[in-house]
């Protein structure tokens, strides 16, 4: 570039180039393989039933049974383990998740699921999630197979994009000035109108690809926010007592009743027995969902003596934990149907377009000889 053109540029354009075109470069590797998991994720309800790794459907039972009846079924079927959490969903009202694990543990990675039907509490028979074609590229796409590093260096990944898209609408402020929005000039070098498709798909995915970085972020930065909340704000609900041990528990249908009076307008779907990384030797936690459209992803959390089966103490999450729950179903666009999942692949195709070919930009200005004549506009172009 000559340097006096360069130097007739304002400070912000070229600074704004620069990392455009850097943070984007040291993106584009993982960006793309992200896309390509995540084009698949956005479907995992899809894919699991095409090759069989969906959990099988149940219809809702006209008399289902209790959650300590479910309980005492999970216990019955796995002799020599104990009963970590359950999980209900409103979404299949006829099954009920059950995390066993063997005395002494303690971690949620450390449970074996078993999947028992609400209606009769039999076992129902269904293919491990983490093993599935979904359940290994999930694990691919949120923690790179690294566990919580892996997840911060994802958080890292999205902060580079967001960087990129951020100083690429700064860079693109010339062609508003000079070119009609959508304009592919043609028969001036295949650089300038693969240059002119780069902007134009840019801008039409970018609000799209700024909440997939925002809420990457978010993501990223999740266990680290979880183990925050349960190292303050988990302890202080807890109160004295979350290291005394009871002489005996009451059973986890009273612990409901006391969550559900504390939070009437929520419904118990997670339940984590005392003694586990969610909860404390004397506590259940239960995460109490909201029954709204507006609160239906968002939780409460209620803790209750699991000696007495009285509320120790209920809150909503904190904001910054909320934030990291909705950033999940923005992130896969699995809130809205399959449009909103045709949406999404859309989108996370104009972004593998644009990713690939900003790539093959910087490549192809690498390689034009650097004493060619230029305006200042095709300069600022680049």
């Amino acid at each position: 570039m000559d340097g006096t053109k360069a130097r007739a540029l304002p400070r912000w354009f070229r600074t704004s180039l620069w990392l455009h075109r850097w943070t984007g470069l040291l993106a584009t590797p993982f960006f793309l393989l992200l896309c390509l998991t995540g084009s698949v994720l956005v479907f995992h309800e899809e894919v699991d039933r095409l090759l069989g790794d969906a959990p099988p459907v149940v219809a809702a039972p006209r008399h289902p049974l209790s959650i300590g009846r479910i309980a005492e079924a999970a216990a019955a079927q796995s002799p020599g383990e104990i009963i970590q959490s359950l999980r209900v969903s409103p979404d299949e009202p006829g099954q009920v998740f059950v995390g066993m694990v063997k005395p002494g543990q303690t971690r949620l990675d450390d449970a074996r699921l078993i999947l028992l039907d609400r209606g009769t509490g039999k076992p129902l028979q269904f293919s491990n999630p983490q093993t599935s074609l979904t359940g290994t590229l999930l694990a691919l796409h949120a923690r790179w197979v690294a566990g919580i590093p892996g997840e911060i260096f994802g958080g890292v990944i999205a902060l580079l994009v967001l960087c990129a898209l951020v100083t690429g609408l700064l860079v693109y402020t010339p062609y508003v000035r000079r070119l009609a929005f959508g304009e592919v000039r043609q028969g001036r070098g295949e650089r300038l109108r693969q240059l002119d498709l780069h902007n134009l798909v840019g801008v039409v995915v970018l609000g799209w690809a700024a909440t997939i970085a925002i809420t990457g972020l978010a993501l990223g930065l999740g266990s680290i926010a979880l183990m925050a909340w349960q190292n303050t704000e988990l302890k202080a609900m807890a109160d004295a007592k979350a290291g005394q041990r009871p002489s005996a528990i009451v059973s986890v249908d009273k612990a409901l009743s006391a969550a559900r009076a504390a939070m009437p307008d929520r419904d118990p779907q997670l339940i984590f027995w005392p003694g586990t990384e969610f909860s404390s030797p004397r506590h259940y936690t239960v995460l109490m969902m909201g029954t709204k459209p507006w609160n239906e992803r968002l939780f409460g959390v209620a803790l209750v003596d699991a000696e007495t089966g009285k509320i120790a103490a209920a809150r909503p999450l904190p904001l910054y934990l909320q934030a990291v729950v909705i950033s999940g179903p923005l992130h896969f666009g699995d809130y809205g149907g399959l449009p909103l999942k045709l949406l999404w692949l859309a989108n996370a195709w104009g972004a593998l377009f644009i990713t690939g070919n900003g790539a093959w930009l910087w490549w192809a200005k690498r390689r034009r000889s650097r004493d060619a004549p230029r305006s200042v506009f095709q300069i600022a172009a680049e």
